[in-house]
């Protein structure tokens, strides 16, 4: 009869453990970081510096660690003053960096044009100087660039050409077809 009444006593146990406290269980709280992690910022490539100009043709076999591209501000016509942007490119880190510019015949170079020196040269960094010339004749002339670097008590020197194309202007088209 033991059996009977312990039953009863444990269906009255169970009933109990089912309506205890329903509600569901606390949810750990997420926390969004205070600060979402930043964008890795970097500095320009020399290509995207010098996007749209055009490199300057390297003359001989030189293998100094620089690169020049140019860009002129505007179609180069006889007797107009023109402005070019030289941009330097060295891959390698020097001491100091010398741009020497020569024009060839049909280019005259401005009067302050002389040996631009560029101290305490980094890799990956776009030097850019102006230059202002005119152009005396019609025809491919070419300007002449020799950049230098000074390393470890060394200089190197690497040579560019510059192509400038340059058409008569349009007063000296007209006064061609006027003449007979």
């Amino acid at each position: 009869m033991r059996k009977g009444r312990t039953l009863p006593w444990f269906a009255v146990v169970l009933l109990a453990a089912c309506h205890g406290d329903s509600s569901p269980a606390p949810q750990p709280k997420v926390t969004p970081p205070a600060h979402a992690p930043a964008a890795v910022k970097r500095a320009p490539t020399p290509d995207e510096l010098t996007a749209g100009m055009v490199e300057a043709v390297t003359l001989g076999n030189s293998a100094v660690p620089v690169a020049v591209k140019f860009d002129l501000a505007s179609r180069p016509t006889v007797g107009q003053p023109l402005e070019i942007v030289i941009a330097v490119m060295p891959q390698v880190a020097a001491g100091s960096a010398t741009l020497q510019v020569s024009g060839g015949d049909g280019l005259q170079l401005a009067s302050n044009v002389g040996p631009i020196e560029i101290p305490s040269i980094e890799p990956a960094q776009v030097y850019r100087v102006n230059l202002t010339m005119t152009p005396t004749t019609d025809g491919v002339h070419l300007l002449g660039l020799n950049v230098s670097l000074k390393r470890d008590d060394i200089t190197e020197t690497r040579s560019f050409s510059v192509p400038v194309i340059v058409a008569l202007s349009g007063d000296a088209v007209a006064d061609a077809k006027r003449a007979p």
